[in-house]
């Protein structure tokens, strides 16, 4: 059938009274509301009118509850479930009424605004009892005004139990669907059993395209409503930064376009180094080792051994080492100074370490290769405490390597202390780096 070639909307007037013997309904249960998981996920729905049935055949019974009764409690329902602060669009509206409340065939209960869940609870008790005929087709043709000029994705809820209505509702909608096409989804929630108002019904969901026809049986308790508020009005979950991981269990958001990324939305850093996959230049580092920024082993003196396996940490920048780190020469013949940083003492005072032993045997060795070379062993300190400390502690430790080496078969004539203490520093004392590279043993060839 071709609806829009019929008149327009056509009000059916009831004949009949309601029967004066008063049924004794039972109120309603109060069904406890649960929350809608809404928070990270876009909203699938910007707008929404609530049309409630207000007619005389909703003063009629379903079951031991009068179909008003229902309506208004699904209605109640509806709107404690609404998640608020989403930014929605609201609008309630009734049509039928007792003449006590309107003669308007269709009254705008709470205009279109944002979604105030008070002030809709309070606009829906205004309407207290039902009757007068079933004019839905005004209440649709009044929707369009609801609608108009709001962006976004719109949602049509009919609360009605479908009963003495023509054809007239299923050309307003039509026409709605026609106008907003489609940005409007129709959701009809039947009230009671009556076979010719659930065909109304679901006739008025088909014409959306996108909506469902349910019966309030469906809604009576809050995780049918939620489920239903859910599917209404909640989208995907948010993707911000688009790299497959919901906002809500992405724990790096912001993450650059074409990263790859793990479960959790960060940067994938296979080897667990802390550099993501996409920096790292070496991919595949043992678990446990430092790294720098590239994702290599860190190599602080830059001698091209990693700190892990470097048994000389602190090599002089140029000095050609063997694979632990240390100089392949430990005296080379092409210079006059050899500065040692692997030479340590006890904080403090001049007893040396004894992992600075072999160190202190291949210098004796390599003073045994050259008979010729004399040297003078150079103390040297940060500035950490007094000058007049750091003196005589300088001077002090050099003794201790002459004495070490003396000890060790090396003439005492070719060896001599000097301590210069925080005289001649070699880097910036500001800095703990600096500070460990001015604590050091230098030997200067005498000539």
């Amino acid at each position: 059938m071709n609806y829009r070639r019929l008149k327009p909307c056509v009000v059916l007037t009831v004949i009949g009274l309601i029967s004066a013997c008063a049924t004794p309904y039972q109120p309603v249960p109060l069904s406890t509301p649960v929350p809608v998981a809404a928070e990270g996920h876009a909203l699938k729905t910007d707008n929404v009118v609530i049309v409630l049935d207000a007619s005389s055949s909703m003063a009629e019974g379903y079951g031991p509850y009068k179909k008003f009764d229902i309506a208004t409690a699904t209605v109640r329902d509806l709107i404690q479930t609404i998640p608020a602060n989403m930014g929605i669009n609201s609008a309630l509206r009734s049509f039928g009424h007792d003449p006590t409340f309107s003669a308007a065939s269709t009254v705008s209960l709470s205009k279109m605004s944002d979604f105030d869940r008070t002030a809709l609870e309070q606009a829906l008790l205004t309407v207290t009892k039902s009757g007068g005929p079933s004019p839905l087709c005004a209440a649709l043709e009044t929707v369009t005004d609801d609608l108009n000029g709001l962006d976004g994705h719109h949602a049509l809820i009919i609360v009605s139990d479908g009963k003495d209505m023509d054809v007239g509702p299923i050309m307003a909608a039509t026409a709605l669907a026609e106008k907003f096409k489609d940005n409007l989804c129709i959701y009809p929630i039947m009230v009671g059993n009556d076979p010719n108002g659930n065909a109304q019904m679901n006739k008025l969901a088909q014409i959306g395209g996108c909506g469902v026809s349910l019966n309030a049986d469906a809604l009576a308790n809050g995780q049918q409503m939620a489920d239903y508020v859910s599917n209404i009005f909640i989208g995907h979950a948010l993707d911000s930064d688009r790299d497959g991981v919901a906002d809500a269990q992405d724990q790096c958001l912001g993450t650059p376009a074409g990263t790859t990324v793990d479960a959790t939305g960060c940067p994938l850093d296979s080897d667990g180094d802390g550099v993501p996959d996409a920096q790292d230049q070496c991919l595949g580092t043992p678990a446990g080792t430092t790294v720098d920024a590239t994702g290599c082993p860190l190599d602080s003196d830059g001698d091209g051994v990693p700190d892990a396996l470097d048994n000389c940490p602190g090599t002089i920048a140029g000095v050609e080492v063997d694979a632990s780190g240390c100089p392949l020469t430990v005296l080379r013949p092409d210079a006059t100074t050899w500065t040692f940083n692997e030479i340590s003492f006890d904080v403090g005072k001049a007893n040396i370490t004894p992992n600075s032993y072999p160190f202190l045997d291949e210098i004796a060795a390599a003073l045994g290769a050259r008979p010729q070379l004399t040297v003078i062993v150079e103390g040297h300190t940060d500035n950490t405490g007094s000058r007049a400390t750091n003196m005589d502690l300088s001077q002090r430790r050099a003794q201790a390597v002459v004495d070490y080496l003396v000890g060790k078969g090396v003439s005492p004539s070719r060896v001599s202390a000097k301590g210069f203490g925080p005289d001649r520093p070699i880097a910036d004392n500001a800095t703990r780096l600096g500070r460990s590279k001015n604590r050091r043993v230098q030997f200067t060839k005498v000539e």
